[in-house]
């Protein structure tokens, strides 16, 4: 199991974060972005769940991606303010830590060459090893 809290209640994890009820109720998680295309969503009643249909390899994900990235950065975005967010994604180092990249440089300031060593600082299990000009989409 793997999950990391990127910046205050915004998590990422990977699916088993997804269905472990003591996870989220000890970190009031209230939404879950399944960025799987096959596994079944949380059956917490507490919780909300909004799937993002992607594969497990990040490269087969861009144009997806590059569609629909601003409707979920702004979704992520306007429901900080109310809610806890768990990003899961198959093996939690992928998907879940790009899509947070992603937010923070639009709505964090960050510029794309810092993006890596932030994400690695909240958690060394988290490679990044892909082409970091992925990040501008």
């Amino acid at each position: 199991m793997l999950y990391t809290e990127v910046i205050s209640g915004l998590w990422i994890g990977d699916i088993d974060m997804m269905y472990n009820k003591q996870f989220i109720a000890d970190n009031a998680i209230t939404i879950i972005l399944n960025c799987t295309s096959n596994y079944k969503f949380s059956d917490n009643p507490n919780v909300q769940n909004v799937r993002i249909p992607l594969s497990d390899n990040l490269y087969h994900n861009m144009d997806t991606l590059r569609t629909n990235k601003d409707k979920i950065l702004s979704y992520i975005d306007t429901s900080l303010n109310d809610h806890t967010i768990l990003i899961a994604c198959y093996d939690g180092i992928t998907l879940s830590p790009f899509l947070v990249s992603l937010y923070l440089i639009k709505y964090g300031g960050i510029t794309r060459d810092k993006i890596k060593k932030i994400i690695q600082s909240k958690n060394t299990k988290i490679s990044m090893d892909y082409d970091l000009e992925l990040l501008d989409l």
